[in-house]
């Protein structure tokens, strides 16, 4: 960001010191500088515990809407979890074919594809505090006598968010979350469509998990960037009138920060990606609109607002150079989601609701379809390796790694 741009973007235009910190803290965090921290490093922080705080970029969510049963309770309904808000990886096993024993709970020892299935019945199964889903069927519901199982790993102990990238680094793992994940000490209270009031709220209501050990990882603005974003577009809030409140809301964000730090957390904060760069901005012609709402809330919360604190204390990233035409990889792919949105099925084989049910939306429906993408449903002709959106929005995993891999350098050579 130059100069000029920084001069237009801060709203304490006076506060030459405030301006001179922030863009020294802000060039640091775009690039991998073992001096931003300062000094020769005799050892390094090694975290007791991660907390993770934010959106649906560092969230891990749960399926509550497949028809998905128990095999330790069979006929009772359960959840698939460890689910991230961007695509993911599957591995799906080879469906094998033996005699009927009435276990709908295991995958079959023995394979026997001799057999022909003219009727099936389906029940989709998940084992007991596990991520993977046993796809169960037999060729007769009356008189069963092969039975057929397919098993489908949502595969969540592998890292496809920044702030799992980041716990991993560390020797962590969301192992509350993500069953298959066994390093433990990192948990996440990040929630999909978190605005920057939630996840204050979600700070305050965690302080107490938080010590001079903790590192904190944060990333925030997003949905509040949308929202003023689709309020402009409904003529119900003008640009100048949404920069006001990001810049607000980016303010009181800040305050949060700065109390985690007061508090001796060590915090990793990832800014908003640029949204103007989105499949969305280039859809609808908006990118310009979309980076100044976006550049608002991060030039607020991190230049202004964190620009002094200490690196041993703060690291931070902003996304912008990976995504501004100028500094990034024009080898990679920003205007073609990763995920195809017309091909995602649940977990449980069925198609996602549409948006004319009671109480739906169009947010409702891509949301779910984003939590389900998996490498099976990839629009065509794109790449993990090079897409970097998953959907018109939101980050896929290059852009996550991009992130997370960056600010854990940053943070393990500062802190």
């Amino acid at each position: 960001m130059s100069r000029a741009e920084t001069r237009r973007l801060s709203p304490n235009p006076s506060s030459r010191r405030a301006r001179r910190m922030g863009a020294v803290a802000l060039a640091c965090a775009s690039v991998v500088l073992a001096s931003c921290g300062g000094g020769d490093r005799k050892s390094y922080f090694t975290p007791d515990n991660i907390v993770s705080f934010g959106d649906e970029n560092s969230a891990m969510g749960v399926d509550t809407s497949s028809n998905l049963l128990d095999t330790t309770f069979p006929g009772v309904a359960t959840d698939l979890s460890g689910l991230t808000y961007t695509a993911k990886p599957v591995v799906t096993t080879a469906a094998s074919v033996c005699a009927y024993d009435g276990s709908q709970a295991k995958a079959c020892s023995s394979n026997n594809t001799s057999v022909t299935f003219t009727s099936v019945g389906t029940t989709y199964r998940v084992p007991a505090g596990l991520n993977w889903v046993i796809k169960f069927e037999v060729d007769s519901l009356t008189t069963p006598t092969n039975q057929r199982t397919t098993t489908v790993d949502y595969a969540c102990d592998v890292a496809n968010n920044w702030v799992q990238i980041v716990a991993r680094a560390y020797g962590k793992g969301y192992t509350s979350q993500c069953a298959q994940d066994t390093r433990g000490g990192a948990i996440s209270y990040a929630a999909l469509g978190a605005k920057t009031a939630d996840v204050i709220n979600q700070i305050n209501a965690h302080r107490g998990e938080i010590g001079s050990k903790t590192v904190v990882t944060i990333m925030v603005g997003q949905n509040d960037v949308l929202e003023q974003y689709q309020a402009i577009q409904a003529t119900t809030q003008t640009e100048a009138g949404a920069i006001a409140e990001l810049q607000s809301r980016a303010a009181s964000m800040a305050s949060a920060i700065r109390s985690l730090i007061d508090q001796g957390a060590k915090v990793v904060l990832a800014l908003t990606p640029d949204l103007g760069q989105t499949p969305l901005a280039a859809a609808a012609g908006t990118g310009t609109q979309l980076t100044n709402l976006v550049r608002a809330y991060n030039d607020r919360l991190y230049i202004t607002g964190l620009g002094n604190m200490s690196g041993r204390s703060l690291a931070g990233i902003n996304p912008e150079s990976l995504t501004k035409p100028g500094t990034r990889n024009n080898n990679y792919q920003y205007v073609t989601p990763l995920c195809d949105a017309n091909a995602v099925l649940r977990p449980d084989g069925q198609p996602i609701d549409p948006v004319a049910l009671p109480g739906r939306t169009a947010d409702d429906v891509a949301n779910e379809k984003l939590l389900f993408c998996t490498s099976q449903y990839y629009t065509s002709g794109t790449s993990s390796s090079t897409a970097i959106w998953a959907d018109a929005k939101r980050a896929a995993p290059l852009l996550h790694n991009l992130i997370g891999v960056t600010v854990f350098n940053r943070a393990h050579e500062q802190f």
